[in-house]
């Protein structure tokens, strides 16, 4: 038996912050069935983010990685579910280069499983023909 003491159930959403200096990339705990609006509007003075990653933002440089950061939510300028985040252009800079980089290798990733998921076609008596 799991005893709640006084917590609400949480969920994992994966978001893009964007900060005037920093993109930070991880997961943030929002309350079951309320909006990322609602969290951040709630939070204290930090907003926690686990399996965060951190990019300058001008550059692209990769900073760092780690488990768990604090991001001070009066710096936030965007924040936003990563799956809701659309680029088709490089002109968007760092941000639209680094989107355009994880477009491609989630797409090499399903060619991956794809090519994975092989169909052994049956001969006529049934058998896969090894």
């Amino acid at each position: 038996m799991v005893l709640n003491l006084g917590q609400e159930p949480k969920n994992m959403m994966n978001v893009v912050i964007l900060t005037h200096n920093y993109r930070v990339v991880g997961w943030v705990y929002v309350k079951k069935g309320a909006r990322l609006t609602d969290a951040v509007c709630e939070a204290r003075p930090f907003i926690a983010v686990a399996a965060a990653q951190v990019w300058e933002r001008q550059s692209g440089i990769h900073l760092l990685q780690a488990g768990f950061i604090n991001v001070s939510r009066d710096k936030i300028e965007v924040i936003l579910p990563a799956e809701e985040v659309v680029c088709d252009s490089e002109e968007m800079g760092s941000l639209g280069t680094w989107l355009l980089e994880q477009r491609r290798k989630a797409l090499e990733a399903q060619q991956e499983q794809d090519a994975l998921d092989l169909d052994v076609p049956l001969a006529e008596d049934g058998h896969d023909g090894l």
